[in-house]
């Protein structure tokens, strides 16, 4: 398993099996459990080192390996617990011993809830940053769009500007002679009718004769009671 290959597991395990030691040290060594000051505050130093390797094992590990120190570590030390209340019976110690156990599952709940929020924290986060990344792509791609847009758009009212300054309008009032129709324009030059329209527009002209003149020019073909000529 990989969890054998990680040295922190050891270190822990190490730490467990120093707690051991520390709790076993008084049989190991023949002596006898006494009730005395220094006992008691040898038992409060072991419960602190309980409860720490708990949570060590809980914080590197997870829930598994956390729960699984605290029933190893609670189960070593059940029979020091009962030989110890045999010789030093008190209904307190044995309240105390319970709610450590207690206390110490509590602890493994609680990291392991902690570690647990704090990985969906990050993954909700890296989903965020993908999200942002995802959307930063896509605003980049609009956004190049519209500057495509909006040069084809000025290209186009380039060319509109361009044909527009090529039209030439007739606007205002035009001043015109009464007798030979002739205009004058802004230079004071009068021009033929043709003429100035060809210059101040697009127009072109072509030239035929209307049935009225036809009838003038020549009246012995379109006179009265000739035929009318078509169009």
């Amino acid at each position: 398993m990989k969890l054998f290959r990680r040295p922190e597991f050891w270190v822990v395990t190490l730490l467990g099996a120093l707690f051991v030691i520390t709790v076993y040290a008084d049989l190991l060594r023949g002596q006898q459990l006494s009730g005395d000051e220094f006992q008691l505050v040898l038992f409060a130093l072991q419960q602190a080192f309980f409860l720490s390797v708990i949570a060590i094992a809980t914080w590197r590990f997870g829930f598994a390996v956390g729960f699984f120190f605290w029933g190893a570590l609670g189960a070593v030390t059940i029979p020091y617990a009962a030989i110890y209340l045999t010789v030093n019976w008190h209904p307190n110690l044995l309240l105390e011993m319970i709610v450590i156990g207690l206390v110490g599952l509590a602890e493994v709940g609680l990291i392991n809830a902690y570690e647990q929020g704090k990985k969906k924290l990050l993954e909700y986060q890296r989903h965020l940053e993908d999200r942002v990344k995802e959307r930063t792509v896509d605003l980049t791609r609009a956004n190049l769009a519209l500057e495509r847009d909006i040069i084809e758009r000025k290209r186009i009212e380039g060319e509109l500007r361009e044909a527009l300054a090529q039209v030439k309008t007739l606007t205002g009032l035009l001043p015109m002679c009464a007798n030979c129709k002739k205009i004058r324009d802004d230079k004071g030059y009068w021009n033929s009718v043709e003429k100035y329209i060809s210059t101040h527009s697009e127009a072109e002209f072509t030239h035929g004769i209307c049935p009225e003149c036809l009838e003038k020019l020549y009246p012995s073909y379109y006179g009265p009671g000739k035929k009318k000529p078509a169009g």
